[in-house]
This record gives structure tokens, sequence and C-alpha cells, in this order.
């Protein structure tokens, strides 16, 4: 069969099937791109010819389109994802830091950046990188760093191989993340000759990684001899469908459940099991849990310092770890003892074996347990209740927002304090899940994501932004509105990027230029907050908008946007210097200056190096 490149990549992605359970579905659930010289006459009109059965979705940032295919993603659990195209040059540069965001969360987009001439019959051309040493090192090559699979196609006769390649990682639990060929300008043009098998409907297997009897074995022998087990569960739960097997196995044997960041609603609010979110942000019940953990079982996460407060949190001298994990460089970290299998194939696993052993719960652990949840809950409940007469505060403005949810739905945070208020404080209960972005943590990823969810078919998607991430880039709104997806954004006003103000305080005792102020008479930015209507522009951006700044009106507009089709956005005015209750246990490793002339600076990096030194170790 005689193609273009282009059209060749299309009419392989329309035939491309994932497989798990016996459950198929198309492996490429849609398209994105913005087209520009390098693409448009390439892949471009491969998409426009042959690429019919995959929908296309026009964004406005090449980051953004990368960060829609992560949510949408994500939430088929890693089964289903886009494909995303670029022009070259900044175009294909716009796509790292969404690159970066799904390889760093081991989450599957397929990426077609525009590459220079192969030829270079051209000369130097728009946009091409003069590297001094390596003349074929372009700006595409800046996404190997950040790719799980990454080939430079400069002939048709790659395309096989390399496609072939690109699939087995896009559908690998273990090595997927952005997987990333760069095709040449000219090249996505030119005409090869294919085999038409290439083309037929090929299903790739997600296999379910059983483990080992010995590791389960000696998993079982640890949990036998623990006095206060835990369990840290992770994304992996979820991408493995395993939160029913993590609940039977938590309640039967009476081990406490606590979750990461992506791990977070795995484990749903009304089990007596269910301890919320530990970490840096996490709840007082959580962290304490943690702090005494004689055995840790964690379950499909990475560990990294946002789970272990920087390697602070485990604080039994003779804690052990027992890591089941998909991926060896994961289930190996803290010294643990790995299972390395898929997380729902474990647990069963496990169930089975120490059903077998008769492991019971502990009654003193389950106690202390129950007693530190019941101080958690009395300690922010008066926290999260607005006064009258008083502007809310975030977590105030936050609760509101949770309690109007449905209960089937998804809560969409990322960056700044609201995805550490969202692990902390969100009630799960009802199938109220949540979709955080924390592993990279990246600004503007809220909205195309949860654009992202709402085309994978998800119809109670919440997204909850600070003005700080909305105002990089409000232009998804536009696709948002265009695709008459059902989606609500909550605008958190709060005049800054205000939680890195309150680190700032922490570590040197001031804060300085992270607010939207004017200038002051001397120049500097500490003059009155800029007049900034974000209503008007969401509502320039096809947005039905509302701006709240009482609870009885953030209720009333929830309800309404609730009730309305389509795109709402409800900008909420939040007191800017009220964060929501801090969580004891919780240090992030955020040092202060080893030297300055500023006395609270001085006292503040002392008290950094008492604590860090008393409590950071290396667990082996």
């Amino acid at each position: 069969m005689r193609l273009t490149v282009g059209q060749a990549i299309a009419r392989f992605l329309t035939a491309q099937r994932s497989e798990r359970d016996g459950k198929r579905q198309p492996l490429i659930g849609g398209a994105c791109g913005i087209y520009g010289h390098g693409n448009l006459s390439g892949i471009g009109q491969g998409l426009q010819e042959c690429g019919g059965e995959i929908p296309f979705y026009q964004p406005f940032h090449e980051q953004s389109m990368v960060h829609t295919a992560v949510g949408y993603a994500r939430t088929k659990r890693r089964l289903s994802t886009f494909v995303c195209t670029a022009s070259i040059g900044p175009g294909t540069a716009n796509m790292y830091t969404g690159a970066a965001s799904a390889t760093v969360q081991r989450v599957p987009v397929l990426l077609l950046p525009s590459d220079h001439y192969a030829t270079r019959r051209q000369g130097i051309v728009l946009q091409q990188l003069e590297h001094a040493t390596n003349f074929d090192q372009s700006v595409a090559d800046g996404l190997r760093t950040v790719s799980a699979f990454y080939d430079k196609i400069v002939r048709p006769e790659q395309l096989v191989p390399s496609l072939l390649e690109a699939m087995r990682v896009l559908v690998s639990p273990s090595e997927t993340g952005a997987v990333t060929l760069s095709v040449c300008q000219d090249t996505q043009g030119e005409a090869g000759d294919f085999p038409e098998e290439f083309f037929e409907e090929r299903v790739w297997p997600v296999d379910r990684r059983p483990p080992e009897t010995v590791a389960i074995a000696r998993a079982v022998e640890l949990l036998l001899a623990a006095e206060r087990p835990l369990i840290v569960s992770g994304g992996g739960v979820y991408y493995s469908e395993a939160e029913a097997e993590l609940r039977a196995f938590a309640e039967r044997f009476g081990i406490p459940v606590v979750e990461t960041v992506a791990g977070r609603s795995t484990m749903p609010g009304e089990s007596d099991m269910a301890a919320g979110a530990l970490g840096i942000a996490g709840n007082l019940a959580a962290n304490h849990l943690a702090s005494r953990a004689d055995l840790v079982l964690a379950i499909g996460t990475r560990m990294t310092d946002v789970v272990t407060c920087s390697q602070t949190l485990f604080q039994d001298p003779d804690v052990q770890f027992v890591s089941l994990n998909v991926t060896g460089r994961d289930a190996f970290k803290l010294g643990s003892h790995a299972i390395l299998a898929d997380a729902r194939a474990g647990l069963e696993a496990l169930h089975a074996a120490a059903g077998a052993k008769e492991l019971k719960p502990r009654t003193e652990w389950l106690e202390d347990f129950s007693s530190a949840k019941s101080d958690w809950i009395e300690l922010v409940a008066p926290t999260v209740v607005p006064a009258e007469g008083e502007i809310m505060t975030q977590a105030q403005a936050l609760t509101i927002v949770n309690q109007a949810i449905r209960e089937d739905s998804y809560v969409v945070a990322a960056a700044g304090s609201l995805p550490g208020d969202v692990i902390k404080l969100w009630d799960t209960r009802g199938a109220r899940r949540t979709h955080l972005d924390f592993g990279f943590s990246c600004m503007t990823y809220e909205i195309p994501a949860g654009i992202g969810l709402a085309l994978a078919g998800e119809q109670n998607v919440t997204v909850v932004v600070g003005d700080g991430t909305y105002l990089m880039n409000p232009s998804d709104l536009v696709v948002a509105a265009r695709e008459n997806v059902k989606l609500t954004v909550c605008v958190f006003n709060n005049h800054g990027y205000q939680i890195i103000r309150d680190l700032q305080t922490l570590t040197t005792g001031d804060g300085f230029n992270t607010e939207f102020r004017g200038r002051d008479n001397a120049g500097r930015m500490k003059g009155a907050y800029l007049d900034i209507d974000l209503a008007a522009n969401a509502a320039s951006l096809g947005a039905k908008v509302h701006s709240v700044s009482t609870a009885a009106e953030l209720r009333a507009a929830l309800e309404a946007a609730d009730s309305a089709p389509g795109l709402s956005v409800i900008v909420i005015e939040v007191d800017p210097y009220k964060m929501s209750v801090a969580t004891k246990h919780a240090f992030w490793d955020i040092a202060p200056p080893q030297t300055s002339a500023d006395e609270k600076t001085q006292q503040l990096r002392q008290a950094y190096e008492s604590r860090r030194d008393q409590t950071q170790r290396h667990y082996l």
C-alpha cells in the first residue's frame, strides 16, 4: 500500500486496540494538534485523509493539548490515550512540559512533533537549531529527556518497527510515559510502500503480571510479625482497577489505609479503614499512623518526598517496607521487600495467603487509629465553617464545593495550595473521586485535564484552580465551550501565588514578589491589588460565569452550574492569607538560606537544620 508517512501513521493508529480482562477499546481515542509549517501538509493531511475514525480536537496551546491527553489517559486507566502533533520549533518545544508531566507520572501519550528537513537541501531553515557540534540535533531532540521512548523518523521504512515499539511502550504498565516519534517535515509527506497487514486491527494485551509465590509468602510473614501495619495506596491501585481488592484486604485484616496524592480516593471514605492522605499535605490521622507504623505495605506508589515528608515521616526505628509495584525501580525503594506484580493480582494473592495464615487485626493499633481519626475530625471541623460577615477561606469554599458536588464525580487540581487542600480535606464518600497532578505539580494542567476527563466520558467534572494558574492559560476554556463539554471551573481568587508566599515566609521570614499588586512609590510590587476581571475574561471565552464572595452565593452558583449544560466558571473571592489547618509530622525539605544578614532567616535556618538532622533518615 503506497502512502505518505503522515497517511501511514494515521491509518495505523486507527487500527490499534488495547485489551485487559477481555475488554477491548481503541488505543488512540482522539487526536489533538496545532498545525503550522512542518506538520500541516504531512501528519495533518494524513490525519485528515486517513484518520477519520479518530476524533480531532483543536487546542490553543501545545502544552495544553498534552495535558488534555494525560487527563484522558488517566481517566481511561492508561488503556487509551490521545495522539498530539505540533509544528517545528516553538510548537514542538511547547510540548516539553506536558511530555515531562506524562513521563514523570507514568501516563501514556503519543507525541508527533515535527523535525528539520531530512534532505538538508534547503539550507538553514526557519526555526532550525544550529548546534555547534551536533549538526543533526534539533529542537525536537529536547523531548528525548522527557520521553519514555523516542525515535527520529527520517525515512518511511522506519515506521514499521518504530510504530510497533511505540505502541508496546504505550500499553506497558511498567515502561509507559510520553512516547515520541519526531518526524522530519519533508519525510512526513514522502511516500513509501507499506505491507497491507501493517494496517489491520492489532490488539495489544495489557497483562496483569502475577506475583512470585516466594515474594508473597515473605510479605505475609512480615505482616504476621507486625504490630502496627499500614497500607499506602498509590496511583497504581487506580490504574489496576484494584480498589475493591484493596478495600476487601484492608477491612478483613484490619489494616488502616492511607493514600498518596495519585492514590487519593482509591479507598472510599465510608470504609472504616480509610485514613485519608498522608505526606506533606496529609491529615493528622494519616501522618500519625505513618510515624508509628512498623510495617508499611506500599502499593502502586513511587514514594516521593511528598509522601515520605522528605524521608522523615516513618519514624519507627525498625520500620520495614513491602512494596507491591509493576515497576522495579519503584518496588525496591526505601529498602523494600519487593513484590513485582500488578496491584490487583498482588492484592488477590496477598489476601489468599494472609487468610490461609489467619492474619488477625491488631486491636490496640485500631484503637490508636480511631483516636487519631477522631482528633483530626475535631481539629478540622470548626475551621471549614464560614464565619458570618467574614470572607471565606479557601478551605471553607472548597468544603462547600465538596458538599455540592455529585457523588459520581471528579475534582481536578494540580498546582498551588488547592491540591494540598483537596487531599487533606476532600470527602470521598459516595464515589467522589479526585484527579490530582502532584507528581509534576504542573500549573495549567487543571482545565485541559478536566476537558480530557469530559472527553473520556465523565459527566460530573469540577476543576478547582487558583487565579495565578488560571491567568497562565485561560484559552483552554474556548476548547471546552466549542466541544460543549459539561465542566465546572472554580477559580479561587486570592490575588497571587499565595502558597509560594507562605513558603517564603516559612523559610525566609518574609514574602516577596508573589502577589498580583501594582508598584508602590518606591517601585516595589507592594501597591494595591491589580484590578483583574477574571469573570469578564471567562465570559469572553464562552463560559457561563458566576462571581461570588459569600457561602450563600457560592452554593447558589454551584447549583446553577450543575443544572446548566456546557461550561460554567465560578470566580470565588477568598482570604489570601488564611491557609487550611496545618499537619503535624509534615516536614518538606525546602532549606532556608544558609547565610543571611536577617536575624529571622538565621533562626529559621537553625530550626530547619535541627529538625532535618533529628528526623531525616535513609531507609535501608
